[in-house]
C-alpha cells in the first residue's frame, strides 16, 4: 500500500520538477519563420535569410549560458517581447541586455 501511494504522487512530483526545468531553458521560437519573414520583407532574399540564420544562432548560443541566471521577471518580460516579433532570439538577447543594462544604471529624477 505504501508503495502505491509513493507511485501515486510520483506524476505530481514529475510534473513539479519539468516546470522547474523548462522554467530554466531558453524559449523555444520558430527561427526558420521568423527568418524567412524578414527575407520576405527584404524582397525574398537567400542572403537576408542566411544572414538572420546565423544572427539567430550566436544569440541561441550566447543566450544558453546567461539564461538560467537572468531574472524571472525580466525573461518573462523578453520573452513576451521577443514572441510579439514572431520569436526572435535576437529581439530576445537585446532585450535582455538592454533590462539588465537598466537595472544596474537606475535612473534618478532632480528638481
Amino acid at each position: 500500500m505504501e508503495n502505491a501511494k509513493l507511485l501515486f504522487g510520483l506524476p505530481i512530483v514529475l510534473s513539479c520538477l519539468s516546470g522547474v526545468a523548462s522554467a530554466q531553458s531558453l524559449p523555444r521560437y520558430n527561427v526558420d519563420n521568423y527568418c524567412q519573414e524578414v527575407a520576405d520583407f527584404s524582397g525574398g532574399s537567400a542572403m537576408i535569410f542566411n544572414g538572420c540564420m546565423e544572427m539567430e544562432q550566436e544569440a541561441y548560443n550566447s543566450l544558453q549560458a546567461v539564461w538560467p541566471s537572468t531574472p524571472r521577471k525580466s525573461r518573462d518580460y523578453c520573452d513576451e517581447i521577443a514572441r510579439f516579433s514572431k520569436g526572435s532570439y535576437s529581439i530576445l538577447q537585446g532585450c535582455l541586455a538592454m533590462e539588465m543594462d537598466a537595472g544596474s544604471n537606475p535612473k534618478t529624477f532632480d528638481y
